[in-house]
């Protein structure tokens, strides 16, 4: 038998045998003719990530300014204010509500209405564990919905009842009491709740999504994930079904140096996945998450005091924040579909450098007195360029954050280093014709010192980049017509019940999924484990998937361990060959530990599919015998995927070198057919184990292809 095949593509992948002593791999493969969808979603939303925590309404120049100069929605008018009716409450009396508006409301899009703890708790002298304020809470949410629905004058799209509630739980009872704390806890949820209820009683408000509970300092493994159960969890059980939007506040630690740790990187990751997760399994639906505030918390500088005349604001504490930004936003940005929003704590009292936050202001005074925009501009300039279609990358260094877009006939690349190390990577431009130029752009945010901007241009697709801890690049490549798409890759996550389980010693956690569209095979997957542990405890789990055993790669934490947590909570990222998934029956994940501590706090199977064919970067080699020694992808530069395989499907050989010449035969030597390319069709193979010989530059490698 003879197969003929038009080889339209050859790939340009080796195979890479990763061990934990072995260095990063830093290749960053550019594909960018291939469109990509997070779900349905490929087009840049640029509304939910350039924002700002301020209000500006009216006319103002140098509103208009930021806004021209950094492509801001020429319609925005800021992220966040914590004015709304609750706050006219004042001694338990409901004001009367005026008849202003009739009708649907209008709101103002991409901003938050939000409240504070104290517009419920209105009484500082009162222990609030003492007394019942069910029907209060009922009567202020109804009162709330009457002022927004006929008297509030600017609405926002985004109603958050209530700024960081559960920290302030101690504020509304004397002394310190855990018991006490839980039963403020409880009635914050209450009033979410019935704030969610009236809102959505009420037809004229139907553009308001319910927004809650902003959390701030979200230390979910706290007391083994007693803190998750005490506040987001019980939060979502009492609230969760009247919420449309679920909110939480993303910070870096205070410092310059990382003190308390970072949320950059995996500890992000896992924190958000962990509400995700629990939302799926609570209420049967992942509902989109908004991140109110998010960046750096920095430092007042010595000897500030509030009211005293005395400077906040310093241009090196101001910028350090513009780093864990960019680190964030990444992260935000591969979120789109499931995700509202993020508002960078960027604020706008420049013209009073003696207010607190003037040390996270936007604007600041210059040596004249003149205000100007501050350092945290540099966020804004990083971002201003991207827009158009995703497109596909990839990064074999998981602390290199990448995203791509096409828009006409540029393309623009989006890297940030999340690692402690330089990192010097190679750029894989799958096609560079009609290329004319290239732009690039990179900033440093070095500690305790102000960013470094630099820019340059280059008449070819560069080879490499060097990025130092924390640094972004933005290179954008100009060719001479639009940008057409070849192929499309579509990522979906795929959710279970299952969450939150105790690890145990060599005890394995089962994870169920049903069955995942796999697409032709052709695609990628990866396994999205959160865990939360004590430092020394181990974090290289052993994974079973539909019962084949899983390689670990190098580094499956995105940024550091977290040395300055107090424990490690964090995202471990394993790819997984998509042939191991099945996509008519269920998928089994089994998770087993070599040390006892900690729970799984979620797991997430992502799963990236593709129409075509595409080159995938190398995943490491997960060997597969029949007991006589001879394994399946033992190729020393030729990868063969998938295997096994379903009788009738293409296997595709990638190579370092070309062309390749190969052989099929039996496993006792009879040959079947010979060929010479990077496609293997298996149609009229027996289920079976078979020979792939190939044959380049007079050399011959020998491994078993498995039909099933």
């Amino acid at each position: 038998m003879t197969i003929n095949y038009t080889i339209k593509t050859i790939f340009a992948t080796f195979l890479l045998i990763y061990t934990k002593s072995s260095f990063a791999q830093n290749k960053i493969l550019i594909d960018h003719k291939t469109q990509r969808f997070i779900d349905n979603v490929s087009e840049l939303d640029r509304t939910k990530y350039i924002h700002a925590y301020l209000t500006i309404r009216g006319e103002d120049p140098k509103f208009t300014s930021l806004k021209s100069e950094y492509n801001f929605h020429p319609n925005y008018i800021g992220g966040r204010s914590l004015t709304n009716p609750a706050s006219k409450v004042k001694s338990n009396t409901m004001p009367t509500v005026s008849n202003k508006f009739s009708g649907v409301r209008n709101v103002d899009q991409w901003y938050v209405t939000g409240g504070r703890p104290s517009d419920l708790f209105w009484d500082n002298s009162v222990d609030y564990t003492t007394i019942d304020i069910t029907d209060y809470s009922k009567d202020l949410a109804s009162y709330v919905a009457k002022s927004l629905k006929s008297e509030w004058e600017n609405i926002g799209k985004y109603f958050e009842p209530m700024n960081e509630p559960m920290v302030h739980a101690k504020d509304f009872y004397p002394g310190s009491n855990a018991e006490k704390s839980n039963m403020i806890i409880t009635e914050i949820c209450n009033y979410h709740k019935y704030v969610g209820e009236a809102i959505h009683n009420t037809p004229e408000l139907s553009n308001i999504e319910v927004t809650g509970y902003a959390s701030a300092y979200p230390e979910f493994e706290s007391g083994n994930f007693q803190l998750w159960n005490n506040r987001y969890k019980k939060f979502i059980d009492i609230a969760g079904e009247e919420m449309d939007v679920f909110s939480i506040h993303l910070y870096d630690g205070k410092g310059l140096n990382n003190s308390g740790g970072r949320r950059s990187g995996s500890n992000s990751e896992a924190i958000l996945d962990i509400i995700e997760a629990y939302s799926f399994k609570k209420l049967g639906i992942v509902k989109p998450i908004a991140v109110t505030e998010y960046g750096r918390l920095v430092p007042n500088q010595p000897g500030w005091v509030a009211n005293a005349g005395i400077s906040n604001y310093a241009p090196e504490t101001n910028a350090q924040a513009v780093r864990s930004q960019l680190h964030l936003v990444m992260n935000f940005m591969e979120r789109q579909s499931s995700f509202e929003m993020a508002i960078p704590f960027n604020t706008n009292r420049g013209d009073d450098v003696t207010y607190q936050y003037a040390k996270a202001s936007l604007w600041t005074r210059d040596s004249k007195n003149n205000i100007v925009l501050s350092e945290r501009r540099y966020f804004y300039e990083m971002m201003k360029d991207l827009k158009g279609d995703r497109v596909r990358i990839n990064s074999e260094n998981i602390d290199i954050q990448s995203q791509a877009f096409v828009s006409e006939n540029k393309l623009f690349v989006m890297l940030n280093n999340l690692g402690d190390n330089t990192q010097e990577l190679t750029l894989d431009l799958i096609d560079d014709e009609g290329l004319q130029n290239v732009d690039i752009k990179k900033l440093q945010v070095p500690v305790d010192q102000t960013p470094i901007l630099t820019t340059s241009s280059v008449e070819a697709a560069p080879e490499k980049i060097t990025l130092v801890y924390g640094e972004t690049a933005v290179i954008t490549y100009n060719f001479k017509a639009p940008i057409a798409f070849k192929n499309k890759i579509t990522s979906k996550k795929h959710y279970t019940t299952e969450y939150l389980k105790e690890i145990t010693s060599n005890s394995s956690n089962s994870f169920s999924f049903g069955a995942i569209d796999i697409g032709e095979g052709t695609g990628t997957a990866t396994l999205r484990l959160g865990v939360g542990r004590e430092h020394g405890r181990s974090l290289e789990p052993e994974i079973l998937v539909n019962g084949t055993k899983i390689t670990l790669p190098s580094d499956i934490i995105r940024g550091p361990e977290q040395p300055n947590r107090s424990q490690f909570f964090g995202l471990l990222e394993i790819p997984l060959p998509i042939n191991t998934l099945n996509g008519e029956s269920d998928n089994v994940v089994e998770i087993s530990f070599p040390d006892t501590g900690g729970k799984i706090s979620s797991v997430i199977l992502q799963v990236e599919t593709s129409e075509k064919p595409i080159e995938i970067l190398p995943l490491p080699e997960t060997p597969v015998t029949d007991g006589e020694g001879l394994g399946v992808n033992t190729f020393q530069n030729i990868n063969i995927t998938p295997n096994p395989v379903k009788s009738g499907q293409t296997v595709v050989l990638t190579s370092k070198n070309k062309p390749m010449n190969f052989s099929v035969s039996t496993i006792s030597g009879s040959l079947i057919f010979s060929d010479q390319g990077s496609r293997i069709n298996t149609v009229g193979l027996e289920p079976g184990i078979y020979l792939i010989n190939v044959v380049q530059n007079n050399s011959t490698n020998t491994a078993k292809l498995i039909v099933e």
